[in-house]
């Protein structure tokens, strides 16, 4: 076994504090759980420096204990002439025939104005301890080559391989961009198939082209037990950015969005670049890791790459859709201690907005700021409240962080809401902010940091806000609102509010790692 350095699930999140994990390349191999990502170097900001990265390999048996290898599985090239010099982008791991792990990642050269090629590495033994990696670019036949015509020369990465069984062949999913058609929503993925992982076969149709996006990312493609296809890619403009699904019937699609009203969207634009594997011993789920960005101090930039989030497992519901929670026997370990437990709380209000900060606020009892944390509830709402909620991070003033519930159906068992997480205060237009003299943060994610529409909750299920760091991961009727918060004020507090009309939230308890 390679030299490596053990670690929990509070500590897996990133490789050093300097340093930014992003792109998962996750795969099971004889019930052991590999997990590459991308790594930023050290004390680095902005593109090009951040996105020279390399693969760190993780390895778990049970998804809670983490060994990280001390050495990267893959690095950029040292010659400026190396496809790979500036970066060792997004890729993925399969199994070879003999089963050797093979990895396919995307070489990045600015000296090639940013040309994109795929490389091809070969795992030295059978514990993937390291790779030798091709100097050239995968080889395309002769015979197909003359499709990369098809598509545009720059963006041509990210690489997805699998195996197909009823084809009998490699595929392989590639990011790019058509080479005509309108400029803005050209993007599309390639599919190439191999027998050997040697030779690839490019074919010059896109395997999918929905004429809707700039260019996807982080493709993959997986069926479950109940016979569907899925999908998976990663979107960095709207409409719907993040990583979003669809469903087909087959390999081939084709692809469409699920009927279950969330478009095929899991998280918002903050939760990136996320793949999955399946999990050991239960083949009709998945386990998903995904990245939340780093956020620069200085300048308030989004930055590439940040903290792994907490991971989730995937399944599918009885109309196909998958739905997303956080993998309960992480959440088991980290908050294994006594929660703390609040009484219901029923707040009514009419024509105004009520808050209440919780009158047991475990968080400020604590000697110190913890590590993380969990919010669980069960709400209830009444049909003609406009909306209810949790407020974090909010101070006296109510500047923070507020989950908003807009109820659109209540029923006895099922309701449906709009779910969104905002800042207030929110900025202004420029002429209030000129008068105010009150210039605040513009997001690129708008006033709503995140939104979901058509989130179906029924009475017995369980919210959960799960805070470590500065991120937060919110969990509600199979979707997620994940974030980075400002770093928390010691006079901030949790609560609760209700917004004309009437709301009760059941069972709250609050549990500290």
């Amino acid at each position: 076994m390679p030299s490596a350095a053990s670690m929990s699930l509070l500590r897996f999140r990133r490789p050093t504090r300097t340093q930014g994990a992003a792109d998962a390349i996750p795969i099971l191999v004889d019930e052991e759980y590999h997990l590459f990502h991308l790594t930023t170097p050290p004390d680095t900001v902005h593109h090009p420096e951040r996105l020279r990265s390399y693969w760190s390999h993780l390895r778990s048996r049970d998804l809670i204990a983490w060994e990280r290898d001390r050495l990267p599985a893959i690095v950029p090239g040292e010659k400026p002439s190396d496809h790979d010099a500036d970066g060792a982008w997004t890729g993925s791991a399969v199994l070879g025939p003999d089963g050797t792990m093979h990895i396919f990642y995307t070489g990045y050269n600015l000296s090639l104005d940013g040309k994109q090629v795929i490389i091809h590495a070969v795992a030295s033994d059978l514990e993937a301890s390291s790779f030798v990696k091709s100097p050239t670019a995968i080889s395309i036949t002769p015979k197909t080559v003359g499709n990369l015509a098809c598509f545009e020369d720059i963006d041509f990465r990210d690489p997805y391989v699998l195996f197909n069984d009823k084809e009998r062949e490699y595929w392989m999913l590639v990011a790019t961009r058509l080479s005509t058609g309108p400029y803005w929503t050209r993007g599309c993925l390639a599919l190439l198939t191999s027998t050997d992982l040697m030779q690839w076969n490019l074919e010059a149709e896109p395997f999918f082209a929905p004429n809707d996006m700039f260019c996807p990312e982080c493709p993959e493609l997986f069926t479950l037990p109940n016979g569907k296809w899925y999908l998976v890619y990663s979107r960095f403009s709207s409409p719907d950015a993040g990583t979003v699904y669809r469903v087909g019937d087959s390999p081939r699609g084709p692809f469409r969005k699920p009927t279950d009203g969330s478009s095929g969207r899991w998280d918002g634009r903050r939760w990136y670049a996320a793949k999955s594997c399946p999990k050991a011993g239960d083949p009709s789920k998945r386990i998903y890791f995904g990245w939340i960005a780093d956020r620069c101090s200085s300048d308030n930039k989004w930055m590439w790459g940040g903290d792994m989030a907490f991971p989730r497992q995937v399944f599918a519901d009885s109309d196909g859709s998958l739905r997303m929670e956080p993998l309960s026997e992480g959440l088991e370990d980290i908050f294994g201690n006594p929660p703390h437990n609040i009484a219901s709380l029923h707040l009514v209000s009419e024509g105004r907005v009520k808050t209440q900060f919780l009158a047991s606020d475990a968080l400020a009892r604590e000697s110190s700021a913890p590590e993380a944390y969990r919010l669980s509830f069960k709400v209830l709402s009444a049909k003609h409240t406009a909306s209810f909620g949790v407020l974090l991070n909010t101070d006296l003033d109510l500047s923070g962080y507020w989950l908003r519930f807009s109820p659109s159906a209540i029923e006895s068992a099922k309701s449906t809401f709009t779910v969104s997480l905002s800042h207030c205060p929110p900025a202004l237009d420029d002429f209030w902010a000129d008068q105010y003299k009150l210039y605040l943060p513009r997001e690129a994610d708008g006033p709503e940091l995140v939104r979901h529409d058509n989130v179906a909750i029924c009475e017995d299920d369980l919210v959960q806000v799960l805070v470590i760091g500065e991120t937060v991961e919110i969990f509600v009727g199979g979707r997620v609102l994940s974030y980075r918060l400002q770093t928390r004020d010691p006079n901030t507090r949790l609560g609760m509010f209700v917004d004309d009309g009437e709301a009760t939230f059941q069972d709250i308890t609050l549990a500290v790692a």
